[in-house]
Parts: C-alpha cells; sequence; structure tokens
C-alpha cells in the first residue's frame, strides 16, 4: 500500500469523526461556537476521501489481473472479508439495540432497512449503522468493478456511461430512494480514483509528481473556498476530482522514494475502517454523558473526538484485524483445494 495515502486515510477518518462530534455536541450539550464548527463541521468532506481512494485501491490492486474464474473468486473474496467481518458485529449490534430500544435515537424512533443492515444492499430506507450508507455504495462500486473481468474497454465503456447518467439525472431532479445509490454523484468520485491509479501504473519514473500535487492542492484548495450549501454537490464532485490528481503526485513520488511517515499515523490509516465505524454510535453515547455531567461543549467535543479515535483503534486491534486475518488465512488454505478441484 501507497504509505501517503494510508496516512491521509486516517486524517480523513478524524475528519468524519470531528464532524458528526460537532453535530452530536450540539444535539447533546450545546452549540459549538461558530468558528470551530465551521471548521470542524466541514469534516463530512473526508468521505468524498474515502470514495476516490476506494476506486484507486482497487484498480491498482488489480489492474494486473487476468480475466479468469480464479482471479473473480479471488477479487470478490477478499473484498467480502474487507468489509463484512469488521462490519456486521456493529451492525448487528444496532439492530438489536433498536429492536429492544426503539426511542433510543436523537429523533426519538428510527427507519431502517434490514435488507441495508445486513447485505448492505441498495434501499429505501438507510441501514441501521448510520455510517453504512458508503459501505452500499462501496459495494456497488465493487459489483460493477466485475466488468474490468471481462474486459477493460467494457469497463471504461460502462464508466463513461453510467457517469452520463448520474450527471443527467442529478441535473434534472434530485434522485431518492434506492435510487440515490447508483444516481448518486459519488460514484463519479469512485470512477476518479479508477482513473488515478491507471495514470499511476501507465506513467514512468520520467513524470515530476510536483506537477499533479499542484495541479490537485490548486483545485481542492479552489473548491473549499467556492463550496457553499448552494452548489454542494457538483463543487464537491470538482474537490474530490483535485484529491484524485494529489493521489496521483503522491502514489509517483513514492515510486522512487520513501517517505518517513511517523508509524502512528500508519496506524491511525489502517484502523481507519474501524474507526468509521464505531465513532457515530459512540458519539452518541459520549455526548449524552457529556451532557448530563453539563460539560462545556468544547470540552465535550474533545472528549468525544478522543474516546472515538482510541475505541477505534481497539475496534482494530481486537476485531477487525484478527477477524480479516482469520479469513484471509481460510480463503489462502480454500483456494487451492478449489483450483485442483476445477482442475
Amino acid at each position: 500500500m501507497i504509505q501517503s495515502l494510508q496516512v491521509f486515510r486516517g486524517f480523513a477518518a478524524l475528519a468524519v469523526v470531528a464532524h458528526h462530534a460537532v453535530l452530536s455536541t450540539g444535539a447533546f450539550v450545546g452549540a459549538v461556537p461558530a468558528e470551530i464548527g465551521s471548521i470542524l463541521g466541514g469534516g463530512y468532506l473526508g468521505v468524498d476521501f474515502f470514495f476516490v481512494l476506494s476506486g484507486f485501491i482497487i484498480m491498482y490492486t488489480h489492474m494486473s489481473d487476468s480475466p479468469s474464474i480464479g482471479n473473480v473468486r479471488r477479487y470478490v473474496a477478499k473484498r467480502l472479508v474487507r468489509i463484512y467481518p469488521p462490519y456486521l458485529p456493529l451492525s448487528i449490534g444496532m439492530l438489536l439495540l433498536y429492536a429492544a430500544l426503539p426511542g433510543v435515537s436523537e429523533s426519538g424512533g428510527r427507519d431502517y432497512s434490514l435488507l441495508s443492515s445486513l447485505l448492505l444492499l441498495p434501499a429505501d430506507l438507510p441501514p441501521a449503522l448510520s455510517v453504512a450508507w458508503m459501505l452500499v455504495h462501496e459495494m456497488q462500486f465493487y459489483a460493477v468493478f466485475l466488468l474490468f473481468y471481462l474486459s477493460g474497454r467494457w469497463l471504461a465503456g460502462f464508466f463513461v456511461l453510467w457517469a452520463v447518467v448520474i450527471l443527467f439525472s442529478n441535473i434534472t431532479f434530485t434522485p431518492t430512494g434506492w435510487a440515490r445509490y447508483p444516481l448518486s454523484l459519488m460514484n463519479i468520485e469512485f470512477m476518479f480514483g479508477v482513473l488515478a491509479a491507471w495514470i499511476v501504473t501507465r506513467s514512468g519514473s520520467d513524470v515530476i509528481p510536483a506537477g499533479w500535487l499542484a495541479a490537485g492542492a490548486t483545485l481542492a484548495i479552489a473548491m473549499l473556498a467556492w463550496i457553499s450549501p448552494d452548489n454542494l454537490r457538483f463543487v464537491r464532485l470538482a474537490f474530490a476530482f483535485g484529491l484524485a490528481l494529489i493521489m496521483v503526485g503522491f502514489a509517483l513520488l513514492e515510486k522512487s522514494r520513501t517517505l518517513p511517515w511517523p508509524a502512528t499515523l500508519l496506524l491511525l490509516g489502517d484502523a481507519s475502517y474501524s474507526i468509521y465505524l464505531i465513532h457515530n454510535p459512540l458519539l452518541s453515547v459520549t455526548q449524552r454523558v457529556a451532557g448530563k455531567l453539563e460539560l462545556g461543549s468544547l470540552v465535550a467535543l474533545l472528549a468525544g473526538v478522543v474516546i472515538s479515535v482510541f475505541a477505534g483503534l481497539i475496534y482494530y486491534m481486537l476485531i477487525e484485524r484478527p477477524a480479516v486475518g482469520f479469513f484471509r488465512n481460510r480463503q489462502r488454505s480454500i483456494g487451492p483445494r478449489l483450483n485442483t478441484a476445477s482442475n
């Protein structure tokens, strides 16, 4: 894995935690000062990084795969193992919680889809674990990427057609219900990541990373300055394209040198999925407690972020890493037997 992108994945997770911490603190403790709230509230853009990075990782990891049944099996198994073992314990926990205490959510009651909660399939209602909406998009994209194993040109052609349909739909109306998943502009962010990985793998050693980094940073910063509730969707898409260019720059940079990222930041990146999964329900608890203790909003905000990050690290070390490792080992032991049987 390209270490810079792993580090940035950790920062993106922190940004999303901060965003939700501002919301939870405002709901259960008190309003966060406007200046801090406006800065940390923009942490939702960390999700855009995750979308672009997911597309990048899939293409970068599987670009050299040949079109064979064995590679398709390995691809599917690898994706399922990466997503479900860390996710399902928390999702099932939320389902049980809502069944036992229907009014536990802030709104006093929350509708959710059982299909989406357990299988991460598109549905009219959201998953019980609220942040899992992003994983529904991930699973959708993983399914579309199977076209790569038929033909890279088929995948590229489908991407172009899909992007045109998405853009037309979002210009003419706002997709709702289950259609909000296949017609979301964020699917194009996955495509940006795939394109970024293709550029990196096709670039020679003479390509200068600084140009990509400068172009990406300029575009991303410009979009951050321009973004507002009135232009959020399309400006956010341009921001994601800037992130994709930055990824190209750092990936090319690491082709020629190793950047000395601290081990702590790399660990944070490793644990980013667990942090993302666990932080929102945990913030609902920590900020309720902070409100009962009558803590100040800034103290409560900081406490919520710190507790969420440490809980995510613990979940990663005790649940995610062992579970993913177990299923990957099973996958390796079963793989040769499947290949022998097919021969």
